[in-house]
């Protein structure tokens, strides 16, 4: 088993302030959300690469999530993909060796034909999945909140793309998958997935990105998956705070359950 951690830095976000928590507490590495604060045109590559390199704290990013690069729309879909393959490099340069990103249609699920619009999910993920790979980065297609791409629809991703996933644990659980069930896609598929969101919650319908054991989720389950299967990946704990500390908390509860299953 090689599981390292890691915590997002969202905005407002103080990019030293985040490091030394890293490497104070003894995280890996800190996942960037490049939506905003760490925008590829906003963002100075050199000095974020050097600030991280001072303190040998590696870095991973977070993909622009609201980019319909699944639309059904032809020049929107074709947009969307092109700024994040953009951000793709803006990633490289920055030193990053993986990313997360949304396969996201905004199409009315109504109206549109699901199989359709997941010809596009896949269609786009093949070409996100192979552009990255191109530059030696590693992206990682989430599971989302929609009606279109959840975890459940994770095994059909696999056999219809390359590409390897980013489970994260509260959108899975909020569209009907338990941790049960997260644990069981991980020793299916865990070879296929490369990332996960750790994030709990006390509610059924929302995702609150609390730090692991602040909500109901059962974490011990997901952590005797890992151990079982000697699963090798990063883990973000994506808590949204302006207190890292509460991160390291969640990262210290999930470690112990993780040294627990091994007993």
């Amino acid at each position: 088993m090689n599981v390292r951690h890691g915590f997002l830095v969202e905005w407002p976000a103080d990019l030293d302030a985040a490091l030394d928590v890293a490497l104070e507490r003894d995280f890996d590495y800190v996942e960037l959300n490049m939506d905003y604060a760490f925008e590829r045109e906003r963002v100075d590559a050199a000095s974020v690469r050097r600030a991280a390199a001072e303190r040998d704290v590696d870095l991973l990013v977070h993909l622009p999530y609201r980019l319909a690069a699944a639309s059904p729309h032809e020049h929107v879909r074709e947009g969307a993909v092109r700024e994040l393959e953009a951000t793709i490099d803006a990633a490289v340069e920055l030193g990053a060796e993986k990313g997360v990103f949304h396969a996201v249609s905004l199409a009315h699920p109504a109206k549109w034909d699901r199989d359709e619009v997941r010809a596009r999910i896949y269609e786009s993920v093949r070409r996100i999945d192979e552009y990255a790979s191109e530059r030696g980065f590693t992206a990682c297609v989430e599971n989302l909140k929609t009606d279109f791409h959840d975890a459940s629809d994770f095994p059909e991703l696999f056999e219809r793309t390359d590409a390897v996933a980013c489970l994260d644990t509260g959108h899975a659980h909020v569209t009907g998958q338990s941790l049960t069930e997260q644990a069981d896609l991980l020793r299916e598929w865990g070879e296929r997935v490369a990332h996960v969101h750790v994030n709990d919650t006390r509610r059924d319908d929302e995702d609150e990105h609390l730090p692991v054991g602040l909500g109901k989720l059962d974490f011990g389950v997901l952590a005797d998956a890992i151990r079982e299967t000697d699963w090798s990946g990063t883990l973000t704990h994506e808590v949204e705070t302006f207190d890292y500390e509460y991160a390291a908390c969640g990262r210290d509860r999930l470690v112990r359950l993780l040294d627990a299953s091994a007993d």
